[in-house]
């Protein structure tokens, strides 16, 4: 498996953090390459589903995020599945006058030995730059609300 994990401050309350987060149909307003969601109810509490496209490199990759866990303020858990698995956290905490959202990508590539290296060469270090560009677009969002 492998992990990317990034972090940002928001001036912002975790619960108006939050509802952004928890609105998926502005998910590709803030997350690079995102296309093609179809949300599946009781989204964003537990059981509830998302999968998207994502576009990067010129490659289009399918996923559909469950959320195993869900806490009003605090917590998005998601298992992925598709072209990547594994679990995506977005965890957010009070911290000064605003947020911490700490995004953690635990997943792996199918493909055993060459997923591992596509992994290792290319996929990772696109996946931390992309969600990079995420957390910087979803702070500014939430920031000028």
């Amino acid at each position: 498996m492998a992990i990317v994990q990034r972090d940002v401050q928001i001036k912002a309350s975790p619960q108006e953090t939050m509802v952004l987060l928890d609105d998926a149909s502005r998910w590709p307003d803030w997350y690079p390459g995102m296309t093609d969601l179809d949300i599946t109810a009781p989204f964003p509490a537990v059981g509830g589903k998302v999968a998207f496209k994502v576009k990067s490199a010129g490659m289009s990759m399918l996923i559909t995020e469950t959320v195993l866990d869900y806490q009003p303020g605090k917590l998005q858990l998601f298992e992925m599945d598709g072209m990547l698995s594994g679990r995506a956290r977005w965890e957010l905490t009070p911290e000064g006058d605003g947020t911490r959202l700490t995004t953690t990508f635990d997943y792996a590539l199918p493909g055993g030995v060459f997923g591992k290296i596509a992994d290792a060469l290319i996929v990772k270090r696109m996946n931390a730059k992309s969600l990079e560009e995420a957390l910087r677009n979803f702070k500014a969002l939430v920031e000028q609300q």
